[in-house]
């Protein structure tokens, strides 16, 4: 008995959705862990809360980087953009929303007086070095691994 009857586009696309969001969640979370040392008062947290807080900062990089691969897969009409050959326009569009959440919340870090000086900044943008390189390296990280998990998934079925 089947509680939900999809199609299999809709399954399908339910697959990519999953594999995006959590392939994401798993590379921004080691991103977070890893950047820890620079933020203030971390060094000195209890372990479990400093794990929480990335948690949570995880579960929201994960959407907005979610977010993005939606608005770019509305932009060019395709929602399995990610498996085919990729175009210039939609990787800009994918990177470029990326980019400006990087620069929106580091912004926002930077005046909270969240990011210690250990963390390099980049001084034209004023933002922290670490987040800017963060929503760069990790979507060009995340597009490659769900295209090569999402192809392989429909090879194996």
């Amino acid at each position: 008995m089947t509680l939900v009857s999809l199609s299999r586009r809709a399954a399908t696309l339910a697959v990519l959705a999953l594999m995006v969001w959590s392939v994401s969640f798993f590379l921004h979370f080691f991103w977070e862990m890893a950047q820890v040392p620079f933020f203030s008062g971390m060094a000195e947290a209890r372990h479990w809360d400093v794990v929480w807080l990335c948690t949570r900062a995880t579960v929201g990089d994960a959407n907005i980087a979610f977010g993005a691969y939606v608005l770019a897969a509305l932009f060019v009409k395709d929602w399995f953009w990610i498996a085919k050959p990729w175009r210039l326009s939609t990787l800009s569009i994918y990177l470029a929303l990326a980019l400006q959440y990087s620069l929106n919340t580091g912004q926002l870090a930077l005046a909270k007086g969240g990011i210690i000086v250990l963390m390099p900044d980049v001084p034209l943008l004023s933002i922290g070095a670490l987040p800017l390189v963060q929503w760069v390296v990790i979507p060009i990280m995340l597009i490659y691994t769900v295209k090569w998990m999402f192809l392989g998934w429909q090879i194996s079925k």
